[in-house]
């Protein structure tokens, strides 16, 4: 019989040490920032569908940033970082997102060559709400990006931000 209250003298005390970890974690981390490496089909509750279309002559990495747009001092602000490598060519990420949520969308050319081209288009409602484009007229310089980007301040409504 000592052996039985041993054990659930064990488990209890196992779940009560698992939920002050958890507790004291918080303390010491940000949970309303997260990082993925992948772009997400659904962001966080979701709500509103937006087309994130990309296209690139060489290996590249589309990069998306959510934000809600309280302060982020709020307890309820949430920030996610999301990238995706590509092969070259045309990729379509149709992603869910809450509304008032801003962030940016990029497509960053890995190892660009002249001549080498990005794009990236946001779609809302099948429609185009915002685009970027470039091509790589000269050879890159050390610690410069050769990228296509988008600042958004709403992506449910295609609420253009300010870089």
């Amino acid at each position: 019989m000592t052996g039985l209250l041993k054990r659930g003298a064990l488990t209890i005390l196992g779940v009560a040490v698992t939920l002050g970890f958890w507790t004291v974690r918080d303390w010491f981390t940000d949970r309303a920032s997260a990082s993925l490496s992948h772009i997400p089909q659904k962001v966080w509750a979701g709500g509103n569908t937006v087309e994130v279309e990309v296209e690139t002559s060489a290996r590249a990495r589309v990069s998306a940033s959510f934000e809600t747009s309280n302060a982020p001092d709020d307890k309820s602000h949430q920030y996610l970082e999301t990238w995706e490598k590509v092969e070259p060519g045309r990729h379509t990420f149709t992603i869910d997102v809450p509304s008032h949520v801003g962030g940016m969308v990029e497509i960053d050319s890995e190892d660009p060559k002249v001549g080498d081209t990005v794009r990236i288009a946001l779609k809302v409602g099948g429609s185009v709400v915002a685009d970027d484009q470039a091509t790589l007229s000269e050879p890159l310089r050390p610690g410069y990006g050769f990228f296509a980007q988008i600042y958004l301040d709403d992506y449910a409504t295609g609420k253009l931000g300010e870089d």
